[in-house]
């Protein structure tokens, strides 16, 4: 990704970013960030995830951020759940994940779903198991929908220690 496709989404001469190309139409993740704001300490480009641990300018606070894109296919939703951990366990820090799961938690979060799926207990467990808050949805509730049906699929998560360092965040 070149400093021209950056400069479209976010035009600031302090943006930084890093990136995991997409396959096929699908699956691209970019994380932008201000050079003067944080200041990018590690990143893990994963399969279905880009992971960076950030410093805050303003006060030397320590946390990390992880963009993710999660497969489509159900059998594969558990390589992004071991990526996340993996990470997790290696970085030590508050957390935020944000972007498209491709699963939801719960069936009331998908038109006509009616019971929990393997899929969902996994994802359930991955944020137990992360100690992570999911964040309410603003505006509705669906992000992805094709007129004939919707789902929650995008969505944020953070750990406690994120949410008490940023409270204003929600």
């Amino acid at each position: 990704m070149d400093r021209e496709i950056v400069r479209s989404l976010w035009s600031g001469v302090h943006v930084d970013w890093a990136y995991l190309a997409s396959n096929g139409a699908s699956g691209g993740i970019v994380v932008l960030w201000d050079r003067r704001v944080v200041e990018r300490v590690e990143e893990f480009i994963g399969n279905y995830m880009v992971a960076c641990s950030f410093q805050s300018i303003a006060d030397n606070y320590r946390w990390a951020f992880a963009g993710v894109y999660g497969a489509n296919s159900d059998s594969e939703k558990n390589l992004l759940w071991d990526e996340l951990a993996g990470i997790h366990s290696v970085w030590d820090l508050p957390w935020c994940i944000g972007g498209d799961f491709n699963v939801v938690r719960f069936p009331s979060e998908a038109s006509g779903s009616r019971r929990l799926r393997p899929a969902m207990e996994a994802f359930l467990e991955c944020i137990f198991d992360l100690n992570l808050v999911d964040l309410p949805i603003a505006g509705g509730t669906a992000t992805w929908s094709n007129i004939q049906s919707w789902s929650r699929l995008d969505r944020f998560l953070i750990s406690p220690e994120w949410e008490s360092h940023f409270p204003e965040v929600w």
